[in-house]
């Protein structure tokens, strides 16, 4: 039987012709319009008419015309006013496939489904706004479980809100929305308590003797707790907002595995459904941000060909205890033996990246001296930056395991990589004149579309090291 989209996609049609139209529009009128009497010559006003006419009518027309026809084992779409086209898609052949509802979908008992059959994370390749049934019926027509046998049962993972709270302390929200907060708190105690205004100072005015000369030890205390104060009462704001904004993103996140598909479901306001194929599936990435990290809480996400993920960043599992992600992906991933890796990068590797990042800072601090010796207290900086730098170093590890290679960068924010070798496209190995001095190469394995290419980058290991790499990689046929 043939079909065509739910009828609210004309408003979206619409409103795709003005919003490209309008800025053209408004500079042919300008000259009409900045008059502001309301009195415009008549052809403006049949202009306007004949243009909303035939926007609005075309769009009504490119509506009727776009059809899609579901058989047993076959979609097909056709769309067009003068040209038409005809699509012809085997359900065999979709990846995936993702089903929105927003809050006006819900009401209206619609879904806007996508299906991406090609083996890349650009848009998708057929798009329909149908019915909530309709959109069961096309999920459940794809068939995408293809071999019961190998998971008979459904296995099963919900986030708890504890754990989307924790989540929430690590979030971009939280670490960019602090900022904000202290720039509106500031502003609005300002309103709120006008001050009369005052000459303004250079901020080199902080390093001069004279400017800290009459402050006593009573009056620097008092400032120190109401600035402590204030940064608190800020931190508290934000870190209220960011929970709200976490249990409304991530509300209800349910993650099935029946046969060889995953299943995301996830939503409060509008509603997420998502199927991906295990085979689809490239790499698991382990990442234990900041603050999170502190707690025991970790994030789960993937790179999976077909598949752009919740804002591009691929969750699988928004938040879980790190003490639990073993035996979670061993039910519902067995394919990715979850292990620590234990090799260590090449111990001179350090200094090859440590060394002009040092030379930098001092060279900044030494110029800085000429003007003021206050740029003495730069010396620490220096160490903590060797210090960290060292961390980062040691506590990298790898290790290639049958077939997964394991890469764990660690930093203020640790990810560990856990790719399929037969999801590798290629291996480039590179090397520095500098690096050439410390006898050490950069290595970076290349995967379909990868969400952060830099956390498939290893940098710092041996010859020998890039052999094995290599002579691994080459018996992946074995």
């Amino acid at each position: 039987m043939i079909k065509r989209h739910h009828p609210i996609t004309v408003i979206h049609k619409i409103y795709s012709q003005i919003r490209y139209s309008i800025i053209p529009l408004a500079a042919f009128l300008y000259n009409e319009i900045r008059a502001g009497t309301g009195q415009q010559p008549d052809w403006v006003y049949i202009a306007a008419t004949i243009y909303g006419v035939v926007t609005g009518g075309w769009s009504i027309l490119s509506w009727f015309r776009e059809t899609y026809q579901l058989d047993t084992k076959v979609l097909h779409i056709t769309k067009g006013v003068f040209t038409v086209t005809q699509r012809t898609i085997p359900l065999m052949k979709i990846n995936n496939i993702k089903i929105e509802q927003s809050w006006l979908y819900r009401l209206l008992g619609i879904a806007n489904v996508e299906l991406q059959t090609s083996d890349s994370n650009a848009d998708a390749d057929a798009r329909l706004v149908t019915s909530q049934k309709m959109a069961e019926l096309l999920k459940k027509s794809i068939r995408l479980i293809e071999n019961q046998s190998v998971i008979p049962s459904t296995k099963e993972h919900h986030v708890t809100r504890k754990e989307i709270m924790m989540l929430s302390m690590s979030s971009n929200t939280f670490l960019l929305g602090l900022p904000v907060t202290i720039a509106v708190i500031q502003h609005l105690w300002s309103w709120l308590f006008p001050t009369p205004e005052e000459e303004q100072v250079s901020f080199l005015e902080l390093f001069k003797k004279e400017t800290w000369g009459g402050i006593t030890l009573d009056e620097s205390i008092e400032v120190t707790l109401y600035l402590a104060a204030f940064l608190g009462i800020c931190v508290i704001v934000t870190w209220l907002f960011s929970i709200g904004m976490a249990q409304f993103r991530y509300k209800g996140w349910h993650l099935s595995r029946a046969g060889d598909v995953v299943s995301i479901h996830h939503g409060w306001m509008g509603r997420k459904s998502v199927q991906i194929q295990v085979e689809r599936i490239q790499s698991i990435r382990i990442k234990e941000l900041m603050f999170g990290r502190l707690y025991g809480y970790a994030s789960i996400c993937m790179d999976c060909v077909g598949y752009s993920g919740e804002r591009r960043v691929k969750l699988l599992i928004p938040s879980i205890r790190t003490s639990e992600v073993v035996e979670v992906l061993g039910r519902l991933l067995p394919e990715f033996g979850i292990r620590i890796p234990k090799r260590e990068l090449q111990r001179d590797a350090i200094y090859s990246a440590a060394i002009p990042r040092l030379l930098l800072l001092a060279l900044g601090s030494l110029i800085g001296c000429y003007f003021t010796l206050w740029f003495l207290t730069t010396v620490p900086v220096l160490y903590i930056v060797y210090k960290y730098m060292s961390y980062v170093y040691v506590n990298t590890k790898w290790e290639i395991a049958a077939n997964l290679f394991i890469l764990r960068n660690a930093g203020f924010n640790q990810t560990t990589v856990y790719l399929l070798r037969e999801s590798i496209e290629s291996i480039s190995i590179r090397q520095s004149w500098w690096q050439r001095l410390f006898c050490i190469y950069q290595l970076e394995m290349d995967i379909d579309s990868p969400a952060n290419v830099r956390e498939y980058r290893m940098s710092g290991i041996t010859k020998q090291d890039c052999d094995e790499i290599l002579g691994w990689y080459k018996n992946k046929s074995h």
